[in-house]
């Protein structure tokens, strides 16, 4: 029978290589688990930049819309002879 000639230090190195190879993979794998958390990260924080910008630029509108609702509106002046010849307009209640 033709067996190969197997060194026991070959058979050794084996389980070695495999550890080592393992490594590399967990190492690579938390490099780029690492460089995808940050890029996530980044995209956040510019997402919640942009979201505070139009809050502001939201309440700053508001605060213009409610100082013009506060200002008194002009009024027509009726005098009395106006106000008689208005004729109260029928309403149904049901």
């Amino acid at each position: 029978m033709n067996r190969p000639n197997v060194n026991s230090s070959q058979t050794a190195a084996l389980p070695l290589r495999q550890f080592l190879f393992l490594g590399m993979a967990l190492l690579l794998t938390l490099a780029a688990s690492l460089g995808y958390y940050s890029w996530q990260t980044a995209r956040l924080a510019d997402q919640v930049a942009a979201q505070t910008a139009l809050l502001t630029q939201l309440q700053a509108t508001r605060a213009n819309t409610l100082v013009r609702a506060a200002q008194p509106l002009p009024v027509a002046k009726t005098s009395p002879a106006t106000v008689d010849t208005i004729v109260p307009q029928e309403r149904w209640v049901f």
